[in-house]
């Protein structure tokens, strides 16, 4: 028998997620990470291309310390990788690397999901964080913009695992978060948006169902088995004909 999630008393829920995020001053370094994240979302950059820091800074018309500081911090988060003689590169989308992001990920997020089920946060308010996660996911699809699509994308599923109400796991997915946008932007190149919202679409009726085990198997199928029908090789290696065509 499938389990169900238990009927203790919640403890108080969640406040609903503002339609709008407030706006917060955004440093160059702020700017670097972002540009750089949307450039690999979107296939400006490929995995594996040499990221040089005096060409990233004429390009962007900033110095070179905010460049230099934004790749520490992606270097920490394994968006990018630093090796000698070799310089700093955008990370490698292998299927090795695929299969080791997407197991740690799809374990947090089925552990935040089993505990927002156990802890009855699938109530009116937690479905409608999920809606309007999902609903910035369509109205990005909509507009074709592939790096929004990425980042909306990534915010549903931080906004599943804030539902998991533990701080510990959250911030173990964040480290994750930037390569799974990278990914998710990758993905579009291979599967159409409408199709990854419908996706999203069946994890809301899911967890508003409240079983655990379904909602178990639906994350693992969303995040590991979809990901391995998409052939990234060949996704990148497109792209790379397609930007060399141009040049």
């Amino acid at each position: 028998m499938p389990k169900k999630a238990t009927t203790t008393p919640a403890p108080e829920a969640p406040a609903p997620v503002p339609r709008w995020a407030k706006a917060r001053p955004q440093t160059m370094v702020d700017h670097a990470v972002a540009a750089i994240i949307s450039g690999a979302t979107r296939g400006v950059i490929l995995p594996g291309d040499r990221i040089v820091e005096v060409e990233l800074a004429r390009e962007m018309g900033i110095s070179r310390v905010p460049i230099r500081e934004a790749l520490r911090i992606l270097e920490s988060q394994g968006v990018v990788t630093s090796e000698p003689y070799k310089g700093i590169r955008l990370m490698e989308v292998s299927h090795a690397r695929m299969e080791q992001v997407l197991d740690v990920r799809s374990n947090l997020e089925i552990l935040a999901a089993r505990r927002a089920l156990e802890a009855g946060r699938n109530n009116k308010a937690g479905i409608a964080t999920l809606r309007a996660a999902r609903d910035e996911l369509a109205l990005a699809a909509g507009r074709r913009d592939v790096y929004g699509f990425a980042l909306a994308d990534a915010a549903f599923h931080r906004a599943l695992c804030a539902l998991g109400g533990n701080p510990v796991l959250s911030t173990l997915w964040e480290s994750l978060a930037r390569q799974v946008t990278i990914i998710g932007g990758l993905a579009t190149l291979g599967k159409p948006m409408p199709a990854i919202v419908k996706e999203h679409d069946l994890l809301i009726k899911v967890f508003a169902r409240g079983d655990i085990d379904d909602m178990a198997r639906e994350l693992h199928e969303h995040i590991v088995v979809m990901s391995r029908d998409l052939d990234y090789d060949a996704i990148v290696a497109a792209r790379l004909r397609e930007r060399d065509s141009k040049r």
